[in-house]
C-alpha cells in the first residue's frame, strides 16, 4: 500500500524544516547543517523552493514540480 502525504504549497518551508533543510538566499533548498550543500533532484539538478514538489522514500529523494520530473517519479514509483 502506497502512502502519500499531500500539503499546501504554503507549507513547503515547514515540510523542509522537518527534514532539516532550509531555503538559502538564492531560493535553493540546502542542508540546514551545511548551507553550502544544495539538495539535488534524482537528475542531479538543484531544486528551488518554487520547484519543490515533495520528498519520496529512500535517501530523501527530492522531486521537482516540472512535468518531466513528475513523470519520471510516477514511472519509478509503480
Amino acid at each position: 500500500m502506497k502512502k502519500t502525504i499531500r500539503f499546501e504549497k504554503s507549507l513547503s518551508k515547514e515540510i523542509l524544516e522537518i527534514f532539516d533543510k532550509e531555503v538559502n538566499e538564492e531560493g535553493l533548498i540546502v542542508e540546514k547543517s551545511d548551507p553550502s550543500q544544495k539538495v539535488l533532484s534524482p537528475e542531479g539538478d538543484e531544486i528551488s523552493s518554487e520547484e519543490f514538489a515533495g520528498i519520496t522514500k529512500g535517501s530523501e529523494v527530492f522531486i521537482k514540480s516540472d512535468l518531466a520530473s513528475l513523470m519520471n517519479f510516477s514511472k519509478k514509483s509503480k
